[in-house]
């Protein structure tokens, strides 16, 4: 094999893995995933009473160099009844590594009975990945293999998901990726199984008093050959308005979240993480922003669940 294409396999194959192993899933998680539910299932796309419009901004560990960087933009629109439509770009950027991402999510809800729902739902992704190799610190910079980028080109996925949903309950599962990962042309499946990665998550809404409710959470993201990941949320919500509540990341990290409803359309919420782990030697700190937009709001008997948080 010549030696461009075991830098190449080499490189990737560490990236990938200390992609997979931060994350276990490919894609970065979020403690605020009402902002991100679409990455999450691709059933989300339509789930609630309104459309939506949402941001989201991560930084990972402050102060290490090279540490992650995340953000995604998303639109979740339920223009036609029974069905939702959605649409989401992601940016990650992790040492000499940048990718971009952006899908489209296509869900179809089907009523069982007054109280349930379920919904099925489709995704289609295309992704592309570029590999800084200039901006590394080597044994001999004149190296000329270490002086270009490199790109994965464009890569086409796709994905599917199921929703199961009440005013008070709801269980989701997913695969967000079926087709291989493959980097200059070369299939990397060996070294990480993303493919075969799947997400669970299940929530509630449980009045505690007529000003205050709880909205636990939990998600787990599952790749063979990788951590397993587990992230619980416990969120109180105050007058309908604040939600105050904690996060806790096996293994990872604590934190906790606040959100403002500022207006019926406009919601903010930050995030703020501790990492459990000899990471809090050097960096203590990672924060989580998110906003989000809704609009075309429509009033009904039986309302949709409040996701995470609302």
């Amino acid at each position: 094999m010549k030696r461009i294409q075991v830098i190449y396999i080499g490189m990737v194959s560490m990236i990938f893995f200390m992609h997979s192993f931060g994350w276990a899933q490919g894609d970065p998680s979020f403690r605020q995933n009402q902002f991100n539910a679409l990455m999450l299932n691709p059933a989300q796309a339509g789930g609630n009473s309104y459309s939506d419009i949402s941001v989201l901004a991560l930084n990972q560990w402050i102060g290490v160099p090279g540490s992650p960087r995340t953000f995604t933009v998303s639109g979740n629109f339920n223009f036609i009844k029974n069905f939702g439509i959605g649409v989401a770009v992601l940016g990650d950027e992790y040492g000499p590594v940048k990718m971009l991402k952006g899908e489209v999510n296509l869900a179809y809800h089907l009523k069982l009975s007054k109280k349930w729902t379920f919904s099925l739902g489709l995704r289609g992704a295309l992704g592309n990945t570029s590999l800084r190799l200039g901006d590394l610190t080597v044994i001999n910079p004149n190296d000329p293999y270490f002086q270009t980028n490199i790109q994965s080109g464009l890569n086409l996925n796709a994905g599917w998901g199921g929703l199961l949903y009440s005013k008070r309950f709801y269980l989701g599962f997913s695969q967000p990726k079926i087709a291989s990962t493959r980097f200059q042309g070369q299939d990397m499946t060996d070294f990480v199984d993303s493919h075969n990665g799947m997400i669970g998550y299940i929530g509630g809404d449980i009045p505690l008093s007529p000003s205050v409710d709880f909205r636990p959470n939990v998600v787990t993201r599952y790749v063979k050959n990788t951590p397993f990941n587990l992230d619980v949320n416990a969120i109180f919500t105050i007058n309908k308005m604040v939600d105050l509540g904690a996060s806790y990341q096996l293994n990872s990290g604590i934190g906790c979240i606040l959100g403002i409803e500022i207006s019926k359309r406009f919601y903010v919420g930050y995030s703020y993480s501790y990492p459990l782990t000899s990471l809090n030697k050097v960096s203590f700190q990672s924060h989580e922003l998110g906003m989000r937009y809704k609009f075309n709001e429509r009033v009904t008997k039986a309302q949709s669940p409040r996701f995470f948080m609302n």
